[in-house]
């Protein structure tokens, strides 16, 4: 082998071995990490557009983010920003001025670009947008699936409010505290969350501030949800699997669901339902979906108020 030909494989080699250079910003950015790669964004943006209403603008709200548009969504004749409009309420969503960019799955890239972003975030299934709207302004895809604490961190932390979100944890952290002492052993209690519809059950694992705070406060649940990785549909005769101390289930009020509805349309698809033991007991309770589930801190308070509220002094664990 020649010099220059040794020479040159040294070369390729150590290119194959030297890390690649970090994204370089230019002044008052920064480089971050997403599903869509790497990207220069605002250290402190003041211009944010959120693609998808429940999951992106609400949090970004209930942290105080400069949050200029999002995706609104419709439903029997009115628009509303899912989430917050629940969680929040109409008159908050209104006074934070927050601008609608058509629907949340299917925004308007005219209406983006006419708010002017300096930030534009987009929900993993949208990521085949984001070569669109970075034509507007730097954008960033979040990773899909991620562990709720997980997602609100890094929302936090492309918006430059990870001091925000540190305060907000270690509040919620102090109640659970509270609420573990309130409770004594809180593992003896089992909660057991359970929804039905035509096809039968279905469980998602993981799914938004109930089940956070569930796993936070130390509740058993049946090892058919505890095992559960991914969203399951099950079959009506494993509704007994389902059975606990206290059973939860969710309607949203937003879709003109209501408890009547569900009573009645559960006594016709598996009327053994009123069968298990925690529906006999009495301990059967409805939640309200968008604001339980809601990817927020006050969510997450919320839900561990209601809980607290279902179980403390009625089982072993609160004596």
């Amino acid at each position: 082998m020649t010099r220059t030909l040794v020479l040159a494989v040294a070369a390729v080699a150590a290119l194959s071995a030297t890390p690649a250079l970090a994204l370089d910003c230019e002044a008052g950015f920064r480089a971050f990490t997403h599903l869509g790669g790497e990207t220069c964004i605002p250290e402190q943006p003041q211009r944010i557009v959120a693609a998808r209403g429940d999951s992106i603008a609400t949090p970004l709200l209930d942290i105080g983010a400069p949050l200029v548009g999002a995706g609104f969504s419709s439903e029997q004749g009115e628009s509303f920003l899912r989430g917050a409009s629940d969680i929040f309420g109409a008159d908050f969503v209104a006074a934070s001025g927050v601008q609608p960019i058509g629907d949340q799955n299917g925004p308007d890239m005219e209406a983006i670009a006419a708010l002017e972003p300096d930030l534009i975030i987009l929900p993993a299934w949208q990521l085949d947008l984001s070569e669109k709207t970075a034509m507007i302004a730097p954008t960033i895809v979040l990773n899909d699936n991620l562990p709720f604490l997980d997602h609100l961190a890094m929302l936090a932390d492309a918006t430059g409010l990870s001091g925000v979100y540190d305060q907000r944890l270690a509040g919620y952290r102090a109640k659970i505290e509270r609420i573990q002492a309130q409770l004594g052993d809180p593992s003896a209690i089992t909660v057991s969350r359970f929804d039905m519809a035509e096809g039968g059950l279905w469980y998602y694992p993981n799914w938004g501030a109930v089940d956070q705070v569930i796993t936070d406060i130390g509740f058993s649940r049946p090892a058919v949800q505890s095992e559960a990785e991914s969203r399951s549909d099950i079959s009506f005769e494993m509704l007994p699997e389902f059975d606990g101390d206290i059973l939860i289930s969710s309607y949203a009020p937003r879709f003109g669901q209501t408890i009547p509805f569900f009573v009645e349309q559960w006594d016709q698809l598996a009327p053994f339902w009123r069968n298990l033991e925690g529906v006999e007991a009495g301990n059967h309770y409805w939640y309200e979906r968008d604001v339980w589930v809601g990817y927020t801190f006050k969510s997450l308070e919320t839900a561990a108020d209601g809980l607290l509220l279902l179980t403390q002094g009625r089982f072993p664990a609160g004596e």
